[in-house]
């Protein structure tokens, strides 16, 4: 056989042992700042109602610099993802959020005027569902067909949980015109069931990570009833609050996975 050839086999090969996990690498690392782009439009889209929803208790300085960190986050991620779909909406978004200085920014301000939340709100619920959807083509096309395990478990129980959030806090919010974004309740105990199912399964089967999960299973089965018990009792603070902490750590046990 002749050497030369026997060289070439033989350093393709090598080329393909080195070359093949670092793409998978970073492939994962990109659905990793995908998913975290997605946890961060939930937990701004949420921050942003929250802040002004009667229902809670509105005002609060730091839902609104929650918002505002959040937005620089999502900018900064963004541009480091490289989508121009992404990239423009998120420059929308900040704009519709920016909009919503317009609305009264304190119980005075609100005692004194009509606001016009269907008019600077849902301009943001819109936009965030945009966004939303863009990030998830963007995830489905650098998934492909592969089966992504552990990784791809908590990023679905992550944007499940995001999604939940959002659908509270809008449901939550009076006069504020947005019936045709409110999850049906179908759709809405088919993505509990979701997390629930998630988190068993990835705890039983990784032994590894359940006592990583623990934690943010238990976060999440204290608000779940919350969360799924629509009938007008809100706690949107609460809500947002206690789902804002288990996005991140579950966010956070996903980003281990790639140390």
């Amino acid at each position: 056989m002749d050497i030369r050839r026997m060289n070439r086999a033989a350093i393709l090969m090598l080329f393909l042992i080195i070359a093949v996990p670092a793409q998978a690498g970073r492939i994962q690392e990109e659905l990793q700042t995908t998913q975290e782009l997605r946890s961060l439009a939930f937990l701004t889209c949420a921050n942003a109602l929250v802040y002004f929803n009667q229902n809670g208790s509105p005002y609060e300085l730091r839902n609104k610099q929650g918002y505002e960190q959040r937005m620089l986050r999502l900018q900064s991620l963004a541009k480091s993802l490289g989508v121009a779909d992404v990239i423009d909406e998120v420059q929308r978004l900040q704009t519709r959020l920016d909009d919503t200085d317009k609305l009264p920014q304190t119980s005075a301000a609100l005692r004194s005027t009509e606001p016009s939340y269907s008019r600077r709100l849902l301009p943001v619920i819109e936009s965030h569902a945009h966004l939303q959807a863009f990030l998830d083509v963007h995830y489905a096309q650098l998934q492909g067909d592969e089966l992504l395990g552990e990784l791809g478990k908590l990023h679905a129980i992550s944007r499940a949980m995001g999604e939940l959030l959002v659908n509270y806090q809008i449901a939550s919010f009076n006069r504020l015109g947005a019936e045709t974004w409110i999850l049906r309740d179908e759709k809405t105990h088919q993505l509990d069931h979701e997390v629930i199912d998630a988190f068993e399964r990835l705890s039983a089967g990784h032994p590894a990570l359940a006592e990583a999960l623990e934690h943010a299973a238990r976060e999440y089965s204290f608000v779940r009833g919350v969360i799924l018990k629509q009938d007008g009792n809100w706690a949107p603070n609460g809500a947002e609050r206690y789902m804002r902490s288990t996005i991140t750590e579950v966010d956070q046990i996903a980003r281990g996975l790639l140390q």
